[in-house]
């Protein structure tokens, strides 16, 4: 496991990024940020000769890269074959000046009763910021800091008009800056938000909805550049026990079939349920389409090229309007169908139950609408329909429960 950087060495890297972003040939420029976190991280110096070939051939470059970082005066050779001398300046001199310049500038403003026009480094918040369009040496010193930002940053023109956001999340500024160089965006997409946030910032909390951080970057005009892996739901009990190209769910509207399916695939080891080919089980909970992105949001955890969402509740209209409605929520993101081969077993031991449909169980649904019956008809014989219209037309119920474990 990577140890973490001390402050002094996220400095170092972020200085010499910046160092070698700006100074590198252009075609050399992409990998500058990867060169300097390899270097910083070897934690040797002088580094050995073996160990720049290795972080250089890992970015793809070579000779000259090697030649241009000698040129820079970042690596010297150390006499004897010892390697090269690493030279790192974590922050320029000017920018402590500049600082100090700024703070000695705050104290005469309070002095003179004047609003200061920045405000105090241990300020950690976006409140209270103004719009600041005066011109003065501080001011221009620290508009000419972050123009030194990937233009991403400041582009919009938020950042330059409000530098106090900048003296207040500098650092953070900087890191982002850092792992900007070179890259289209904020992460690959194989970290979660807290991961990243924690990798880049320091704070895994720092990109969360709501947080400062995220405004920030609303305010740059960024909020599209952070790429993480989507964010598992909780509130979805399932059980999806392999990773599948191609996958195959039953959602179950009641919790005992999907108990009893779950208790098939991961006790049992069955791959078929009603001799149907299945991948896992999800448990819908009745009010599944009540929240559009419970489902889709688990859906895109699972990273499956395309997804068939087998849909298994209760034969009543309730029921089957869940049905319904979550084909209709898809869109072209998954496909839903009916499961049948459960809702023609469970139509089939309803009638040899009751063979008058009219004596199934009663519910309170004579106001809900029926829909979703046209998405079983295909699959259902012309008696097996009859009977459902009857139960459905008298809001009569076939519960899920009909069928058990052994029926599986």
């Amino acid at each position: 496991m990577a140890q973490k950087l001390t402050e002094q060495e996220h400095a170092a890297v972020v200085s010499l990024a910046k160092l070698l972003g700006r100074e590198l040939p252009s075609k050399q420029r992409s990998i500058a940020g990867g060169i300097a976190s390899g270097l910083v991280r070897l934690r040797k110096n002088p580094v050995p000769f073996q160990d720049v070939e290795a972080i250089l051939a890992k970015y793809g470059a070579g000779q000259e890269t090697l030649d241009s970082l000698r040129e820079l005066g970042v690596l010297e050779p150390v006499a004897d074959d010892g390697g090269y001398l690493l030279t790192v300046s974590p922050a320029r001199p000017a920018e402590k000046d500049v600082e100090s310049q700024a703070e000695n500038h705050d104290k005469k403003d309070a002095q003179k009763g004047s609003p200061s026009p920045l405000a105090r480094r241990e300020t950690r918040t976006l409140a209270h910021l103004n719009c600041v369009r005066k011109q003065t040496p501080e001011l221009g010193e620290i508009r000419r800091r972050i123009i030194d930002l990937d233009p991403r940053l400041w582009i919009n023109g938020w950042l330059l008009s409000t530098p106090e956001a900048f003296v207040r999340f500098e650092r953070e500024l900087r890191g982002l800056d850092a792992e900007l160089a070179g890259r289209p965006a904020l992460g690959d997409g194989t970290l979660s938000l807290r991961e990243l946030s924690y990798r880049v910032f320091g704070d895994e909390k720092f990109l969360a909805p709501e947080s400062d951080g995220r405004k920030l970057l609303h305010l740059m005009g960024l909020t599209d550049v952070v790429r993480t892996r989507p964010q598992v739901r909780l509130e979805l009990l399932h059980h999806i026990p392999k990773y599948h190209r191609h996958l195959r769910i039953v959602v179950s509207e009641n919790l005992d079939p999907w108990v009893n399916m779950r208790n098939a695939m991961f006790r049992d080891g069955r791959k078929r349920i009603f001799d149907e080919r299945v991948h896992g089980v999800v448990f819908g909970n009745g009010y599944l389409v009540d929240d559009p992105h419970k489902l889709p949001d688990l859906i895109a955890t699972l990273g499956a090229e395309d997804v068939t969402v087998l849909y298994w509740g209760d034969l009543d209209r309730a029921g089957l309007s869940i049905l319904a409605k979550l084909a209709e929520m898809a869109g072209d993101r998954f496909a839903v169908e009916p499961f049948a081969a459960a809702y023609r077993r469970m139509l089939r031991r309803a009638m040899r139950r009751f063979p008058d449909p009219l004596e199934n169980e009663p519910t309170d649904q004579a106001g809900v609408s029926v829909t979703g019956i046209e998405l079983l008809e295909p699959y259902l014989k012309e008696r097996e329909l009859a009977y459902l219209r009857v139960v459905l037309g008298n809001a009569l119920l076939i519960p899920q429960e009909i069928l058990t474990a052994e029926d599986l």
